[in-house]
């Protein structure tokens, strides 16, 4: 309490010196540099003030009192000088986002991003591998524009792509032409590559059109939408379940939730139970005591976890309490865009003279327990790493297949077939 009195007091008489030095008339730069102030003051009364450095702060805020730095360019150079900690949980967002983006959409298939969805004038380019991005190769590129992302293990950067980013990103990433324009290389699914070059497009005003598997399967991973739900399989004696955020539905609670859970496995039905994370960026642990509860039930069948570069925060304490109650679960995937040492549970502030939100956290889970990740890691600055390493394919998702779901099956029947099973990386 002390130390956050003294933090807010250094601050009040910060603003009051700094106040003197900048123009009554410049609104903009004023609020700029106070927001600033504010960022820093909510680092130091964080769980990360000790990898905090102030100097990192210094040389935007001698241009912001220069008067050489607009709202736009103060929230890319922010974001960049908060990225560099690498800490998942402390990011800056849009209050709302940018309405200027591509025309495309993408998806990380493991090791090839592909174009997902489409305005109308580019739906020929629907399922088409990208290879470059502003000249770049696809992973240079990715590098570039990650730059304004918060990230903890590398394997999470390309998944940042899968959001809609701002065409502004691009251009402060430095990837377009000198007419502010995009050029992007594709390459079909038949091996022809084309480049295009292309500008801003008004996400309001342009539809897209999604990429759609040429057979349906009512299991399949990658449409679902809803924070949990179970998914019955039992001609392949599965039960796939769902997990993209770790955030209660009111529709249906989470303890009802993982009771049907436990119900369906009693029906004879299954051999194969499979939790999938590969969508869940966290929340909170809503989930707390309930595998420790169903222990007995649990350990009767096979347990899979999916995981990958999408997997953050509170879904790896969920792996945690399963790999704890079931020993002989295993993971499957890649490897967590979440590193074990995790600074976690979020506060944010409202910087209104950039219009975005800065998120910073207040714990360090690194203290808790994690004995079963930590096992499953070289650095407690890496991520989990899965038991068997398989990343999902483009080919078999136009199939309705899942390459990963594919792995698990193959995995337990081998496994049943002779008591081991040895799949390699895919």
């Amino acid at each position: 309490m002390k130390r956050t009195s003294l933090i807010i007091l250094s601050l009040l008489f910060t603003l009051s010196l700094i106040s003197c030095r900048i123009p009554k008339n410049d609104a903009d730069t004023q609020d700029c540099y106070y927001d600033i102030l504010r960022v820093k003051a909510d680092l130091t009364s964080s769980s990360m003030h000790s990898i905090y450095n102030p100097a990192d702060f210094d040389q935007l805020e001698e241009d912001i009192l220069a008067g050489k730095v607009s709202s736009t360019e103060c929230y890319y150079r922010l974001a960049k000088i908060i990225n560099a900690y690498h800490v998942a949980h402390v990011y800056i967002t849009r209050i709302e986002p940018d309405p200027f983006i591509l025309p495309f959409d993408f998806y990380n298939f493991g090791k090839e991003i592909h174009v997902s969805k489409a305005t109308k004038q580019y739906e020929k380019y629907l399922g088409w591998k990208v290879v470059k991005i502003g000249g770049l190769e696809i992973d240079e590129a990715v590098d570039k524009i990650t730059e304004f992302y918060s990230y903890e293990t590398v394997i999470s950067k390309r998944y940042f792509l899968e959001f809609q980013v701002s065409f502004n990103d691009y251009k402060y990433a430095g990837l377009l032409d000198e007419n502010g324009k995009l050029h992007i290389t594709l390459e079909s699914p038949e091996g022809k590559s084309e480049e295009l070059v292309l500008k801003a497009t008004d996400r309001r005003k342009n539809p897209f059109i999604t990429n759609m598997p040429e057979i349906k399967n009512e299991c399949f991973p990658h449409f679902e939408t809803k924070n949990y739900s179970i998914k019955p399989c039992p001609q392949k004696r599965t039960l796939y379940v769902p997990y993209l955020r770790c955030m209660t539905r009111e529709d249906y609670p989470a303890d009802v939730w993982f009771a049907d859970i436990i119900k369906e496995l009693n029906s004879g039905l299954y051999d194969t139970l499979v939790f999938d994370l590969r969508y869940n960026r966290g929340g909170y642990n809503l989930t707390w005591g309930f595998p420790e509860k169903y222990k007995d039930e649990l350990n009767k069948y096979n347990i899979a976890l999916v995981a990958g570069g999408r997997t953050f925060s509170a879904s790896t304490i969920f792996m945690e309490s399963i790999l704890k109650t079931c020993p002989n679960a295993k993971i499957f995937g890649e490897e967590t865009g979440q590193a074990i040492f995790n600074y976690t549970g979020t506060a944010n502030e409202e910087l209104k003279s950039m219009n975005c939100k800065f998120y910073f956290p207040r714990f360090l889970d690194e203290i808790s327990p994690l004995p079963e990740l930590k096992k499953r890691t070289a650095s407690y600055y890496n991520g989990v790493m899965p038991d068997v390493e398989v990343y999902e394919k483009y080919e078999d998702f136009m199939k309705g297949e899942d390459t990963i779901y594919n792995a698990i099956y193959e995995y337990f029947m081998c496994k049943a077939a002779d008591g081991r099973c040895s799949i390699e990386n895919r």
